[in-house]
């Protein structure tokens, strides 16, 4: 019961958000392509947290799920708006690298800082993981 919540919580602030980008319009302004950077970093990082809460077994790789899936979602509406607008091609790109920017800052940052560290593998088939020690003097 207690993860139907969360993840209602997730879908809702998802939903809020979407709603809210829908009737926003874009320039090429510095206010423009900052706004497509967190949008990119919320994406991904709301994909990151949901992949490492809900499926456990690819914790490894939840940055790298949380990255593509914002790529994907991006390069969508990058084809749906280059359609609808041919005559706005580099605006749109700088607008799908904004994007990208801020999905790899996203899913990079919640992982790291955010979620509980991961044992990874090693390619000789080692385990590490990493431990931050404080000490006060």
């Amino acid at each position: 019961m207690k993860r139907i919540k969360s993840f209602k919580k997730y879908l809702a602030i998802s939903s809020l958000c979407i709603a809210c980008m829908s009737s926003l319009s874009a320039n090429n302004s510095f206010a423009s392509e900052a706004s497509h950077v967190g949008g990119g970093m919320l994406i991904a990082g709301m994909t990151t947290g949901i992949v490492d809460r809900y499926f456990p077994q690819y914790r490894e790789e939840r940055a790298w799920i949380g990255f593509w899936t914002n790529a994907a979602i991006a390069a969508v509406l990058f084809g749906i708006e280059t359609t609808q607008d041919r005559d706005d091609v580099s605006g749109e790109l700088l607008d799908l690298g904004c994007n990208l920017v801020g999905g790899a800052i996203g899913a990079y940052t919640t992982d790291r800082f955010f979620l509980a560290p991961v044992v990874h593998k090693a390619p000789d088939g080692s385990h590490d993981f990493g431990i931050k020690a404080i000490h006060r003097f």
